[in-house]
Parts: C-alpha cells; sequence; structure tokens
C-alpha cells in the first residue's frame, strides 16, 4: 500500500447508535444513510481541508461504541490530537455516558482536545421528542473546558463547522508549540478489517 501522510489523527467517540458513523459519513463521503448499523473495531479514512492557505491531511477514525469493542478502540486513542465525543440529544443516558468517554480518553491520551458533540439536532424542533436541556450541556462544557457543537448528519447542520474548528486548534497548537505531529499511513492504519453488521433499525443515526 502507498503510505500516505496524515497531519493528525481525529477520534469519534460516544455509545451505540448515537450517530458517529453518520457524522463520518456525511463529513468523508457527503452522504447520509439512515439505515442504523453498529461499527466492529475502527473505520478510517483521509481528509484534506485548507485553513487559511494551509492543507491539512486529517485522519478521521470512527470507533465502536460497543463494550465488546473497547480493548480494540483504546488501540487506537494512542497519538490522537482530537475526539469529538458523540452523544444524541434526544437520549439523556447518552449524554450521562461523556463522563465516562473523558475519562478514557484523558487516561489514554491526556494532551487530546476534546469536543463536546450531541447528534440529531433536526429531530428536537419535534415538540413530543424531549432533549438534553442546553443548558446542562453548557453548564458540562463549561466545567470541562471543552468547545460544544450541536450537528445533524441527516440536514448536514454544524458538521463542517465542528471539523473545520478542530482544524482551526490544531494550526493553533502547532504554531504554539513550534512544531509538527506528521505521521504515515504505515504509522496508524487500522489492524483489524473494517466491517460493518447490520442491526435493529432504530431513530437515523444524524
Amino acid at each position: 500500500m502507498t503510505q500516505q501522510s496524515v497531519d493528525f489523527k481525529i477520534l469519534l467517540l460516544g455509545n451505540s447508535f448515537v450517530g458517529k458513523s453518520s457524522i463520518f459519513n456525511r463529513y468523508i463521503n457527503g452522504r447520509f444513510d439512515g439505515s442504523t448499523k453498529a461499527t466492529i473495531g475502527v473505520s478510517f479514512a483521509i481528509k484534506s481541508i485548507k485553513v487559511n492557505e494551509k492543507k491539512i491531511q486529517m485522519g478521521v477514525w470512527d470507533t465502536a461504541g460497543q463494550e465488546k469493542f473497547e480493548s480494540i478502540t483504546k488501540m487506537y486513542y494512542r497519538n490522537a490530537k482530537a475526539a469529538i465525543l458523540c452523544y444524541d440529544l434526544t437520549v439523556k443516558a447518552s449524554f450521562d455516558k461523556i463522563q465516562y468517554w473523558i475519562d478514557e480518553i484523558r487516561n489514554n491520551e491526556s494532551n487530546c482536545l476534546v469536543y463536546l458533540t450531541g447528534t440529531k439536532v433536526d429531530l428536537v424542533t419535534d415538540e413530543n421528542i424531549e432533549r438534553v436541556p442546553k443548558e446542562t450541556i453548557e453548564n458540562y462544557a463549561k466545567k470541562l473546558e471543552v468547545k460544544t457543537f450541536e450537528t445533524s448528519a441527516k440536514n448536514n447542520i454544524g458538521i463542517d463547522e465542528l471539523f473545520m474548528e478542530i482544524a482551526k486548534d490544531y494550526l493553533e497548537n502547532i504554531v504554539v508549540n513550534n512544531s509538527s505531529d506528521s505521521e504515515t499511513l504505515k504509522d496508524i492504519n487500522p489492524d483489524y478489517e473494517i466491517d460493518e453488521f447490520d442491526v435493529p433499525k432504530q431513530n437515523g443515526c444524524c
């Protein structure tokens, strides 16, 4: 395989069915698949983005949220520069689990920047669907000193802005630290075959 250079690694973390793969597919492939599938292990792709006339190669990793894949997922925390911690805005339990993912990333890669990301924001316009209160999210993000975003893969809301913010923060850190952390695909390519399996359909992962 031809080696490709990536400037930094981004992880998508969170419970199963919160919409990590939908964010991944929307940003990488520009599409939304309403069917619900659970990722086995990890999926990986490279995305090029231009920030202030500088081209950046981002390695984006979509990880499995099921407990049985935790040992595999942890292998890919190493050298991650950004973690998108996803929760479903309509499922309070997924937000309550965020502290677990915070602890996981900080115990394994303490310098990784965290971005608290609510998914399926398109659903919260329905008055019959209860959402995680904005005040709760804002207070929690303030406590953790992290940035927060609300997204919809279905309607393509907030996703480009999320990754652009991550890229800008990365560049700012490079300037401050006067260093670069470019890696080759050989160094970070998954050791596990990328695969998915069908599961009972739930609310679309958006």
